[in-house]
């Protein structure tokens, strides 16, 4: 759910995000629809892209991202990233 958070705050659909980011569109979905997590280096490539933090993609704590992105991300409510409780976090 984050990741498609950012990426709709692009504007982008999936296979353009991942086109853009470098990103197979596979790989990428597998990510967003949280059947897989990103590697370290690929969540690199949104860091610095995106001005998002590790912490943000891989645990949900924005405490650290910049305020207007904060202030984006949480005024979209169908895009709430979430803390589900599941076997593999949201991505």
């Amino acid at each position: 759910m984050r990741l498609r958070a950012i990426r709709r705050l692009t504007g982008l659909s999936a296979k353009d995000f991942a086109a853009e980011c470098g990103f197979g569109e596979t790989q990428y979905a597998n990510w967003e629809s949280g059947y897989r997590r990103p590697l370290p280096e690929n969540a690199a490539v949104l860091v610095d892209k995106f001005g998002v933090t590790m912490d943000f993609i891989y645990l949900g704590r924005d405490t650290a991202l910049p305020y207007n992105l904060r202030v984006a991300l949480s005024s979209r409510p169908s895009d709430k990233y979430s803390n589900k409780s599941r076997d593999i976090p949201d991505s």
